[in-house]
Order: structure tokens, then C-alpha cells, then sequence
């Protein structure tokens, strides 16, 4: 049967088509994605940090700052902070992220965590209502104006409350990612040059270097993009993915190649009925 003589194009089917045809390849991406994520949870299990780590890991240990970063209530030395912005009736407004690159580990060896691309699950460190009339530090009052629907409100006269949580300095914490292993930046062996007795010509030879040590990196990783960083074990639902979130692997070809069967025979329709082919 064939199924041109029954298809009559429409505008909003051609629309609908090309449609199909853009959203396959996003939703198989991101399918695959899920998929590889979730074999990567099947077989993660907390190792220590050295510097073997490569590969998808959990690893756990004391954070070291790298560069200075202090929470907005407490003032106290972090690697990152959640500052919650709620309204006085507990509805959450806005959540403003700040985090910053540290150092995870311990005896056996340290890992550079990354700032940016990861998902941070911290504790209450801190709470405070205030109110309308209550003066606020220009650090903090440039993070509550990150959030418009808070600002709007305290300046109508209502009272926000702001919940910290942050991963204070020398904290115990867990980070789940993608490891990787790189050299610190070398220059190139110098070359000593050596006389052989024989007239002009001479022999370079390099001089001996010691190389440096490989450097741990953790981050998202392109393979997986997951990254978790928590003070608490991470709970089993942390590190799941559902299952309908890798049904784009099957979804994504198919919405694809149906858009192109469509396109496909509605071009061919047209040219049946003269149209512009």
C-alpha cells in the first residue's frame, strides 16, 4: 500500500516534521547520557584518594580551601555555599549558588575538585529572619538581589528568611565524579652541549629532570556530566537515574526518522500533484 497516496501535507505536519527531526538528536544525547550513568552507579563503590584515581569515582575526605571564600551568615571559611531566600511563609523564593575549586583528601593523597557543573547537597549551617528595616552587609545584599522575587518583597515590607548551607573549611565531605590525571605544566629539558673531540661538531644531550607529580582532577567529566558534592554519605537516591531517562536512546532515533519518513513523502506528494518539484 502505498501510503503517499493518503498523505496530504499540511503545513503544520511539515511544521511538526522538522520538529521531530531537530529533537531526535538531543533526546538520544541525552538517553545515552543517562545510560552511561546509570552503569556507572551499578559499579561505583568509595574509594580513598591518590593518585591512581582515573575514571568515574566516590571519594571522600577533608576539604582544603584553594582560594578564599567566606559564607554569607556565618562569615566562615568555605569552598562553596547554598544561600536559601524564603518568604516569611516559608515559600522558597530563590537559591543563589556560590562555589569555588578546593582540595579533597587526606593521608593517602589529594584531589582537586572543580568549581562549576556539579550539583552540592549541603546542611543547615546557619538561619536568620530579617526584616524589612533590618540594614544588610553590601555582600549579602548583593545576593539577595540576585533573587528578584525576594528583593521585590522585602522592599514591600515583608520579612525574608535566609537559610546557609555551606562546606566550611576542613570539613568532612564526599565528591562523586569523573577523575583524571594530569601532569603540571613543565618546561622542556634543558640541553647540555658536549664537545666530542672531533672538531665542530658537538652532541646535545638532555639534561636529567625529575617530572612532577600527576595531579588528580574531579569533575563532571564529558562521558557522564555528574557531579556530587556532599557532607553527609550520599543517600542511595542520590545516585540513581530512572529508567524512563534513558528511553531517548530508543525515542530520540525514532521521533527522527519519523519526521524524515514524513518529510520524505510529503515531498513526494507534492511532486505527484505538481507542486514545487
Amino acid at each position: 500500500m502505498d501510503l503517499t497516496a493518503l498523505l496530504h501535507p499540511t503545513a503544520g505536519g511539515l511544521a511538526l516534521a522538522v520538529a521531530a527531526v531537530v529533537a531526535g538528536a538531543p533526546l538520544f544525547s541525552a538517553g545515552l547520557r543517562a545510560l552511561r550513568l546509570r552503569r556507572s552507579f551499578e559499579e561505583l563503590a568509595e574509594s580513598p584518594v591518590d593518585d591512581t584515581l582515573t575514571g568515574f569515582v566516590h571519594v571522600s575526605g577533608t576539604a582544603v580551601l584553594s582560594s578564599p571564600l567566606f559564607a554569607p551568615l556565618t562569615a566562615a571559611p568555605c569552598a562553596g555555599f547554598l544561600l536559601e531566600v524564603h518568604s516569611l511563609r516559608g515559600r522558597s523564593v530563590k537559591t543563589v549558588e556560590v562555589q569555588r575549586g578546593f582540595r579533597v583528601g587526606g593521608p593517602a593523597g589529594w584531589a582537586h575538585v572543580t568549581p562549576a557543573g556539579g550539583t552540592w547537597q549541603l546542611g543547615v549551617t546557619a538561619e536568620r529572619e530579617v526584616a524589612a528595616s533590618d540594614p544588610l552587609p553590601a555582600s549579602l545584599e548583593s545576593l539577595v538581589a540576585q533573587a528578584p522575587g525576594a528583593l521585590w518583597w522585602r522592599r514591600a515590607g515583608g520579612t525574608l528568611r535566609l537559610v546557609e548551607r555551606a562546606l566550611p573549611a576542613g570539613a568532612y565531605c564526599h565528591v562523586v565524579g569523573f577523575a583524571r590525571r594530569a601532569h603540571a605544566l613543565e618546561s622542556a629539558p634543558e640541553l647540555e652541549v658536549l664537545r666530542t673531540g672531533t672538531g665542530p661538531i658537538h652532541e646535545a644531550v638532555a639534561a636529567p629532570a625529575s617530572a612532577p607529580p600527576a595531579e588528580v582532577t574531579l569533575g563532571p567529566g564529558d562521558y557522564v556530566d555528574f557531579m556530587l558534592v556532599t557532607d553527609r554519605a550520599p543517600a542511595p537516591g542520590a545516585l540513581a537515574v530512572p529508567a524512563w531517562r534513558a528511553l531517548g536512546v530508543l525515542v530520540g532515533p525514532a521521533l527522527s526518522l519519523t519526521g524524515l519518513l514524513y518529510l520524505a513523502a510529503a515531498a513526494e506528494r507534492l511532486r505527484e500533484l505538481g507542486g514545487f518539484f
